[in-house]
């Protein structure tokens, strides 16, 4: 008798779902569809949910399950959801299960694979990565239109989603994408830097600081630290006409970038399931990337980091103070300046600079003001990575007098004419690019229409919180001062500077950005 009631149920809604191809995209719908909640939306989920409408006792659904089965958003769990899960498995309307759900994981039956892994500080990568670097940072900026505005960009945010890209890439689309990403460096030998770097920002490292404990005494505090989060992805539209994707594509981008990959409708949902993807993954405070899909788009590929840490010594109330900072427009701003001595001076003959690190003696920040006579736009022209390279290698060790204003921006730009401009204008050439290792859907050319990237950062008293982050590391030690001092060096931030975030032990930035002008505090 239960067999024939549950069948009954599923025979019912097979017919109830032969006549709904006009399913509205827009619908309130609000479970997964995901009621079994491994993580993915199948047929034996319709199952279990006529077993539970068809009052199985063998079977048990939880209540978030029960939650994931409210498809059509009414607060109630019948056959009507039941109906819309069925036909949107069976392809005949385009709605797809909303939240997570909306997005079908692609991965459920592909384990990662080993990986060979690479250690980022070998010279060919370094080399690469930061040449790539400040081609990237001058690039962008010949192309911004407004001279006047802060840039901020990430290479490495930058170098993961194309290099997830890379992997579908043939023919001389392949050899520009390798060329602007890692001169000489293979797609497989990118895949394996990529992955150790990754590996290596994402460890957590026991550190030990003075501050105060649960009583709110001050005393030795040893915790596990961890700044840097990132996360990659890929939305694939579910049309077999338009884009197939293959196994090995998949299974590398699995191994080697940890994606997540979904099958979605590409439609109003999709962009909510992506700008939340974006949102969750930046800790809010990027909430936003894209607007719409077009009705060709069949992938996004997208990268999230974020960067969170204080300084190994914070500036105290009485380091900060009232100061003028003179904007590159001319104009003069009120800002508060924060004002300490450092340890590490940078120059390189046309700028002068400071370090300051962080909690985590992995990462610091580096402050680059050009001579007066240099105009920022001027040495970032020049910058180049072997500039790059000589202004990181001249540090010296002696007493540095600073003062730094808070600043906190967003940035975005489209990097499609920069990229091309570096050297692989292929990838944007409908009818030349070759993309047949992502999609070989008969008859399908491939190409990429857009390249978004968007930043954030905020620096402040306590510390830094930067998303869409590149991170460049250096070791720092104690200063020690000589018996006869000598004068200290000083660096005052009160006019167009660059900054980076720099991986210490890579010397790779993480972030690289100009302040031209400062808002005021809101």
């Amino acid at each position: 008798m239960k067999c024939r009631k549950i069948i009954a149920v599923l025979s019912a809604l097979t017919m109830l779902t032969s006549g709904m191809a006009g399913f509205s995209a827009s619908a309130a719908a609000k479970g997964s569809g995901d009621i079994d909640e491994n993580g993915a939306v199948q047929i034996a989920d319709a199952i279990l949910l006529a077993r539970w409408i068809a009052e199985d006792d063998d079977i048990t659904v939880t209540t978030q399950g029960l939650a994931n089965a409210d498809m059509n958003g009414d607060e109630l769990v019948n056959p009507d959801d039941a109906a819309e899960l069925l036909s949107w498995l069976a392809g005949t309307t385009n709605t797809a299960p909303p939240s997570e759900g909306r997005s079908v994981d692609l991965l459920a039956g592909i384990t990662a694979g080993k990986a060979t892994k690479y250690d980022p500080a070998e010279s060919d990568f370094r080399s690469a990565q930061t040449r790539f670097s400040a081609d990237l940072l001058r690039q962008v900026q010949g192309a911004e239109p407004d001279k006047d505005k802060n840039l901020l960009v990430s290479p490495l945010s930058v170098s993961l989603a194309l290099g997830m890209t890379m992997n579908g890439a043939k023919g001389q689309t392949l050899e520009e994408m390798q060329k602007v990403l890692g001169d000489n460096l293979t797609a497989a030998q990118l895949n394996g830097y990529y992955a150790g770097w990754s590996d290596h920002l994402l460890s957590k490292r026991e550190i030990t600081y003075w501050g105060e404990d649960e009583h709110g005494y001050l005393d030795r505090i040893t915790k596990d630290s961890a700044p840097v989060t990132l996360a990659n992805a890929i939305w694939i539209r579910n049309n077999e006409q338009m884009i197939h994707v293959p196994v090995p594509f998949l299974q590398t981008v699995t191994d080697y970038y940890h994606a997540g990959a979904y099958k979605a409708p590409f439609d109003e949902t999709t962009v909510e399931d992506i700008n939340g993807w974006c949102d969750e993954n930046t800790h809010h405070m990027i909430p936003k990337v894209i607007n719409q899909l077009s009705e060709d788009a069949v992938m996004v590929l997208a990268n999230a980091l974020t960067f969170e840490d204080v300084w190994d010594e914070p500036y105290e109330e009485y380091d900060v103070m009232d100061g003028k900072f003179t904007a590159s427009n001319g104009e003069i701003r009120d800002v508060k300046m924060l004002c300490d001595g450092e340890g590490i001076y940078l120059n390189d003959g046309k700028a002068t600079g400071f370090i300051k690190p962080y909690r985590d003696p992995r990462y610091c920040f580096a402050a680059v003001l050009p001579n007066e006579d240099i105009p920022l736009d001027e040495y970032i022209a020049g910058l180049d990575g072997e500039a790059l390279t000589k202004l990181l290698d001249s540090k010296e060790r002696c007493e540095v007098i600073t003062k730094m204003p808070k600043f906190s921006y967003d940035y975005s730009v489209t990097l499609n004419s920069v990229l091309a401009e570096l050297g692989m204008p292929t990838a944007f050439a409908d009818g030349a690019a070759d993309f047949t290792g992502l999609n070989d859907a008969e008859g399908m050319d491939t190409w990429i229409s857009q390249v978004l990237h968007k930043t954030h950062i905020e620096l402040c008293e306590s510390g830094t919180k930067a998303a869409a982050v590149t991170v460049v590391m250096m070791e720092a030690g104690a200063v020690m001062n000589p018996p006869d001092k000598p004068e200290p060096k000083v660096v005052k931030l009160e006019r167009p500077f660059l900054f980076m975030i720099l991986d210490r032990e890579t010397n790779l930035p993480i972030f690289l950005g100009t302040v031209k002008d400062i808002a005021p505090e809101q």
